[in-house]
C-alpha cells in the first residue's frame, strides 16, 4: 500500500509540474510545436505531445536547453528551486536525490540561459567559443545605474592591459585568489577578470588598493564574496557567474518562489543553437 501511495504521489508531483511548465510556456508565448510553430498540439495517452500540424510527437521540455539534460517536470522544478537559494551542487545533488553530475551540468544549464538573455550575450558567446579563455581570458566592466547593476564585456581591453593601465595611468588593482577587480576605468566602477596563463601585475592584496569597486553601492562585497566561493571555476566557466551574479543582484529583492519562478521562465525560453558552446 505505502509503494502505491508512493507511486500516486510521484505521479500527482509530475502531473502538478508538468501542467506548471505548460502554463509557463503558455505565457512566454512558447507553447506550440517546437517543430514547425504550431499551436495545434494535443495531449496523447502515453502523456507526451503531437502536433496536429507535422505530426511531431515532443514533450514540454524537446528542443528547449532545459530538456537536455532529461529530467522531469517535477525534478526541473526542484532543482530550480535549489538553484534560487544558491544551493550547492553537493547539497543539490544530497536533497533531490540525484547524481552530482547530472546537477553540476543542469544548473550550468540555468546559467547559460541567464547569460543568453544578456544584451552582449553574442559576445560572451563567441568569447566563449573562441577557446582561448585560459590565455587570454575576458574582461568585464562593472557599471551601476539608477540601482541597477550591469557585468559587460569590454571587448577592446585584454587582460594585458590592466598592467599597462597600472603602471602608466595608476589603476587601482587587486586581487582575490586568481580574480583580479580594479578601480574605476571609464563609465565603469572598476574591471573585473579571472587570470589566465597571463597574470596581470596585481601587487596590492585584495582591498589594500583603496575602495576598489567600491562604489557599487553594495554589489563589491556581494560579488567579492560570492566569487571567493568559486575559485575553482575555470576562466571559461567564470562569465557563466559573473551573469548569474548580475541577475541575482538585480532581483535581490525577490523572494526564493518569484527568482525561481524567473529562472523557470528564462530556461524554458532558452533554445540553444546548434553550435552553442558547452551544451549540456
Amino acid at each position: 500500500m505505502t509503494e502505491r501511495s508512493d507511486m500516486d504521489a510521484d505521479g500527482g508531483r509530475e502531473a502538478a509540474a508538468r501542467e506548471k511548465i505548460v502554463a509557463l510556456c503558455r505565457d512566454i508565448g512558447a507553447s506550440g510545436c517546437p517543430r514547425c510553430g504550431s499551436g495545434r498540439v494535443y495531449r496523447l495517452g502515453s502523456g507526451r505531445l503531437r502536433c496536429g500540424g507535422c505530426g511531431y510527437t515532443f514533450h514540454e521540455l524537446t528542443g528547449r536547453f532545459m530538456g537536455l539534460s532529461h529530467l522531469s517536470p517535477a525534478k526541473w522544478l526542484e532543482l530550480i528551486d535549489q538553484f534560487a537559494v544558491e544551493a550547492t551542487v553537493k547539497d543539490a545533488a544530497r536533497r533531490l536525490g540525484m547524481a552530482y553530475n547530472t546537477v553540476y551540468k543542469s544548473m550550468d544549464a540555468l546559467r547559460r540561459a541567464i547569460l543568453h538573455q544578456a544584451t552582449d550575450a553574442r559576445q560572451i558567446r563567441e568569447a566563449l567559443r573562441g577557446g582561448n579563455t585560459a590565455s587570454r581570458p575576458p574582461v568585464f566592466g562593472v557599471m551601476v545605474q539608477g540601482g541597477w547593476v550591469f557585468v559587460d564585456l569590454v571587448p577592446d581591453v585584454d587582460v594585458s592591459d590592466l598592467a599597462i593601465f597600472e603602471l602608466h595611468f595608476r589603476l587601482k588593482t587587486s586581487r582575490a585568489g586568481a580574480v583580479v577587480y580594479t578601480g574605476p576605468l571609464r563609465d565603469y566602477v572598476g574591471l573585473v577578470c579571472r587570470q589566465g596563463g597571463e597574470r596581470p601585475p596585481a601587487r596590492r592584496a585584495a582591498g589594500a588598493a583603496g575602495a576598489v569597486l567600491g562604489e557599487a553601492e553594495g554589489f563589491w562585497t556581494y560579488l567579492k564574496d560570492r566569487l571567493g566561493r568559486r575559485q575553482g571555476v575555470s576562466a571559461g566557466k567564470f562569465p557563466l557567474y559573473l551573469k548569474e551574479l548580475e541577475f541575482r543582484w538585480n532581483h535581490r529583492d525577490h523572494s526564493p518562489g518569484k527568482l525561481a519562478d524567473r529562472l523557470a521562465r528564462l530556461g524554458l525560453a532558452f533554445v540553444p543553437a546548434d553550435d552553442e558552446p558547452g551544451r549540456v
